[in-house]
């Protein structure tokens, strides 16, 4: 039978290791970095190196607010007056884009209105004041057709605010809803990708209802043929696409596109062939679709 000043021996140098251990795991638990899930972005990291560090606007279509901000500051929040009908062929983009060009009075070749402070996004869209008729009549319309319209006042400050390169992030999630996806070396080819892009530009920077020459020479439109590149797959619908702008300008569109929606492993070379990819780039830009081009999904159904 053992002592008592024997256990007692024992019991300290339990007591030891277990306090040397929990100190030491103390110590390693502080080294080791908290676990993040995909596509997670700690608030220190957003805070210390935010993604936008300088001005930026932010134009949130579900709650109908575009917003002026300064790295973490906002500035203002102005409410949208319209935005592209939902479920329309010219429903409102989203993604982020860079201004490219400003002009104080935009005539729209295609509304056949003037734009007061016009602040081009991408394409046929622009973010702007009430437009007008030529007899100086306001456009009252309940959407827009596809651009951010604000009051003109509103337009005004805007429009002074925006330069060249400034970053306008359209959504109907969250700011990081189009941050560049993962490099992955795990590809894939698909054919339903690049007509989709394919149809997303042709919705996006062509018009649509005016007549061109169609596949078989008939009098048609851009939105008539569509189906048949949706359902169909048929090339020679995109390769009609590109006649008015050139093929070359307009595959360098769809990769401008595809930089805009944060898909960092696509690059298109041909309006065509299929792309390569990857699931997650794939995903990325089928939820655009779905989310702001669902007239393309409804061509599907």
């Amino acid at each position: 039978m053992r002592s008592i000043s024997s256990n007692k021996k024992v019991h300290t140098i339990i007591f030891s290791l277990v306090f040397t251990l929990t100190i030491t795991g103390s110590i390693f638990w502080f080294m080791i970095p908290p676990t993040i899930a995909k596509g997670e972005i700690p608030l220190l990291s957003r805070e210390a190196t935010p993604r936008y560090p300088h001005k930026h606007v932010i134009i949130q279509l579900n709650e109908m607010t575009l917003t002026l901000r300064d790295g973490t500051t906002t500035l203002a929040i102005y409410p949208l007056v319209t935005q592209g009908k939902p479920g329309s062929y010219y429903e409102t983009i989203g993604g982020v884009y860079e201004n490219d060009y400003k002009t104080p009075l935009h005539f729209s070749s295609i509304g056949h209105v003037y734009m007061p402070y016009s602040v081009h996004i991408f394409g046929n869209y622009f973010i702007h004041g009430i437009p007008y008729y030529p007899n100086k009549i306001p456009v009252s319309s309940a959407y827009s057709g596809g651009c951010i319209r604000l009051t003109n006042d509103n337009a005004k400050i805007v429009y002074d605010f925006i330069e060249r390169g400034t970053p306008i992030i359209i959504t109907r999630d969250t700011v990081e809803s189009f941050n560049p996806t993962e490099t992955s070396t795990s590809t894939f080819v698909s054919a339903e990708m690049t007509n989709f892009m394919v149809a997303s530009i042709s919705l996006e920077a062509l018009t649509q209802d005016n007549e061109i020459t169609g596949l078989a020479n008939e009098a048609t439109t851009r939105r008539k043929i569509l189906p048949k590149l949706i359902l169909e797959g048929n090339n020679n619908v995109a390769k009609l696409y590109t006649q008015s702008v050139g093929e070359d300008n307009f595959i360098a569109l769809m990769n401008q596109k595809a930089n805009i929606l944060g898909l960092t492993n696509t690059h298109f070379t041909s309006v065509d062939s299929p792309v390569i990819t990857t699931y997650e780039d794939y995903a990325r830009f089928m939820n655009y679709i779905t989310t702001y081009k669902s007239y393309l999904r409804a061509i599907e159904e």
